[in-house]
């Protein structure tokens, strides 16, 4: 009898570590997507191009530093490529809306679309500057 009234007791400690366990598990959320997106425009806003390569997937500032022959920070900024979009687009990145699938995430700003990806315990840019196209793929200033 003694038994059973401590078995009963573990029980629901168990199910709460289980439960943490899963929690901490469970990987960055939709308020961390958006905190990605909000850091990225900041850093274009602010020049910074060292900060916002740091929150794109590597494929995708490889990419784009290959694609514009330039390190990634300088690529960024080019006003013959990325830079002038992403730039007009920093005035108005406010969130307006996240949506989460998984390990992936769309963010939708009031001037642009942004495609995020789990990486560990947070998200990071796959493509940015995206403009939809109707049926077809979104096009993209920066993507991998």
């Amino acid at each position: 009898m003694n038994t059973r009234r401590r078995r009963r007791l573990r029980a629901p400690a168990v199910a709460a570590l289980v439960a943490a366990a899963a929690a901490g598990c469970a990987g960055p959320g939709a308020g961390d997507a958006q905190d990605v997106v909000t850091r990225f425009y900041a850093a274009v806003a602010e020049g910074d191009g060292d900060a916002a390569c740091s929150l794109l997937l590597a494929g995708a500032a490889a990419d784009l530093a290959e694609e514009e022959q330039e390190p990634c920070p300088e690529a960024l900024f080019d006003p013959a490529g990325p830079g002038g979009v992403l730039g007009e687009r920093a005035a108005a990145a406010t969130v307006e809306a996240v949506h989460r699938a998984g390990s992936q995430a769309q963010v939708l700003t009031a001037s642009d679309t942004v495609f995020l990806a789990r990486s560990g315990d947070t998200w990071v840019v796959t493509a940015v500057g995206c403009d939809p196209r109707g049926e077809r793929p979104y096009d993209c200033e920066v993507e991998s």
